[in-house]
């Protein structure tokens, strides 16, 4: 059994755009009538709640994708970093002082 670490992040840390567009893509009409794996630029998304988990493996092998904001790449990275797998975008978890805001 493998165990890897998971960052959370509160909402307000994302950028506007990322957020909007993660927020759509899990918002969107599934045709299937079952949920696809969610695909943001390359970043595995997985829907929650409260907000979403973004998997930090694209950030190991791979350049950012241009429409990924450099502050979320940057999230992302320090999160896998840190031998995170996840990173938990929260929209009920406090803001960090360390971190930028997107209000």
């Amino acid at each position: 059994m493998r165990i890897s670490g998971l960052a959370v992040i509160s909402a307000l840390h994302i950028p506007v755009a990322d957020r909007d567009a993660i927020a759509a893509l899990i918002d969107a009409p599934c045709p299937t009538g079952r949920r696809a794996l969610l695909d943001y630029h390359g970043i595995a998304v997985e829907a929650q709640a409260f907000g979403a988990f973004l998997n930090t493996g694209l950030v190991v092998d791979d350049d950012k994708p241009p429409a990924v904001s450099d502050a979320l790449w940057a999230i992302l990275e320090a999160a896998e970093a840190q031998g995170c797998d996840w990173v938990l975008i929260d929209r009920d978890e406090p803001p960090s002082d360390q971190l930028p805001r997107f209000d």
